[in-house]
């Protein structure tokens, strides 16, 4: 019962399977399932009337003769007990690799094996194509690409030895370490031996590489991880970036002497104003540094930092056109005279508006004595309508201002500054603002008589 079982499942199994199965004898065919007859495009009484030699008539010369020198060694020792696969083009224009299996027993029978492979085999004809597109794409691109394989070059396009001026000779084979700059050479290993760790890297850098003549070649790299000759490796494109680097560096220089002349600029106007009056001249230092260290905190750009720091610098550059004995009036000034003070902002505007600074200085100082609400001079801006270099020049004005002496009234203590900073923060001061400078005088004892 137990073998009737079995015998029931492997013929279900046989004329079942997707596979087509064909068993010969000697020269006979003595069984084939339907899928067999489909994939060779034959019918049930083909098969009775073929032998078994006309099942490969399909085949390569070369392959019959190998079957046929098989099927005569009878030597069980010398032969293998499979052979396969072949390629043939059966009758139904399909392509299908056959595989052949002896079977054991004297009655020279072989199970011959067909699978359909037409797909397969344009998949693989296909991909062999787009290999052939793609390797000739990265051999005639304009861009350097190089494949590294156990910290090893084991590829590289043209370009790269248009690059760095060695022949593919000098440059296949070698290791990485070797065009890396001395001063960059352990960052750069370091970096690898990471990555081949598994650990998480920038996939772009940019360093400096060696030219044969030793001359440095700045590229910036993008890194991805691929399979070269069934190994894993890493796949390198790399851009050109010396005119880059180059160009930033005069600029960089250009701005260092940009830097230079307004600083010698803003120098000079702030003397000016010392000259006119020592206390706004004192006061202009100390609310720069007030204002640079507020943005510090906030964390604005740097290059914002720098043009807020100038701006407070000059912010009264105004003041020169109001008489000394104003500025210096140690009583109640008059309501002519307080317009004349009110308009020092317009009159530093008009100044400096046709500097061409890389900041908005004329504007941060034209803006300076705006009020959140509105209630400031000269144009009643309020809100986001005031630059935030202007918020900060705010406070750290108000702030300086009041913790001074001045000949009309005697300095505030810090206390109630402070005080008049957390009672109009949100009304008259930018919030913000106003909570970061809180800070830096109650919890991080910034004072200004210690800078």
């Amino acid at each position: 019962m137990l073998f009737e079982l079995k015998e029931d499942l492997c013929r279900l199994l046989v004329e079942e399977s997707a596979d087509g199965i064909c068993v010969r004898t000697g020269g006979r065919i003595e069984y084939c399932n339907s899928a067999f007859l489909d994939l060779m495009g034959l019918k049930e009484e083909e098969i009775d009337a073929a032998d078994g030699e006309t099942l490969w008539a399909g085949l390569e010369l070369a392959d019959r003769k190998r079957i046929e020198d098989w099927s005569n060694n009878k030597n069980k020792l010398q032969r293998p007990m499979s052979l396969g696969p072949f390629r043939l083009l059966s009758g139904s224009g399909r392509s299908i690799a056959l595989y052949l299996n002896e079977v054991g027993g004297n009655k020279e029978r072989t199970i011959i094996l067909a699978r359909d492979v037409t797909e397969l085999s344009n998949c693989h004809l296909r991909l062999q194509e787009q290999e052939k597109i793609l390797a000739g794409m990265i051999d005639e691109a304009s861009t350097p690409v190089f494949i590294v394989q156990d910290g090893r070059i084991r590829f590289a396009n043209k370009v790269v030895f248009d690059l760095f001026g060695y022949c593919p000779e000098e440059l296949i084979g070698t290791g990485i370490d070797r065009y890396l700059m001395e001063e960059e050479k352990d960052r750069i290993m370091q970096l690898y031996q990471e990555r081949l760790a598994g650990k998480p890297i920038k996939k772009r850098l940019e360093m400096g590489l060696k030219h044969k003549n030793g001359r440095r070649v700045e590229v910036e790299i993008e890194v991805n991880l691929v399979s070269y000759d069934g190994i894993p490796a890493e796949i390198v494109v790399m851009h050109d970036i010396t005119a880059r680097k180059d160009m930033e560096a005069f600029q960089a220089r250009a701005l260092a002497r940009i830097r230079a002349a307004f600083g010698a600029t803003i120098r000079v106007l702030n003397n000016l104003v010392e000259a006119k009056d020592p206390y706004t001249g004192g006061h202009q230092k100390r609310v720069a540094d007030l204002s640079r260290t507020i943005a510090t905190e906030m964390e604005l750009p740097a290059e914002r930092i720098d043009g807020l720091r100038l701006a407070a610098e000059i912010h009264d550059i105004g003041k020169i056109i109001v008489p000394s004995e104003i500025l210096s009036k140690p009583g109640v000034i008059s309501e002519s005279e307080w317009g004349l003070v009110k308009n020092h902002v317009k009159v530093g505007y008009e100044l400096l508006k046709d500097i061409e600074f890389p900041w908005p200085v004329a504007e941060i100082i034209y803006q300076h004595h705006e009020r959140m609400n509105g209630s400031g001079y000269p144009r009643g801006l309020k809100g986001e309508q005031i630059i935030i270099e202007a918020r900060i020049l705010a406070v750290a004005d108000v702030v300086e201002a009041m913790s001074s002496h001045r000949p009309y009234r005697e300095a505030h203590s810090i206390e109630e500054t402070m005080a008049e900073i957390e009672k109009n923060k949100g009304i008259l001061y930018d919030e913000k603002v106003a909570e970061v400078c809180l800070k830096l005088f109650r919890e991080k004892d910034y004072n200004f008589s210690r800078r």
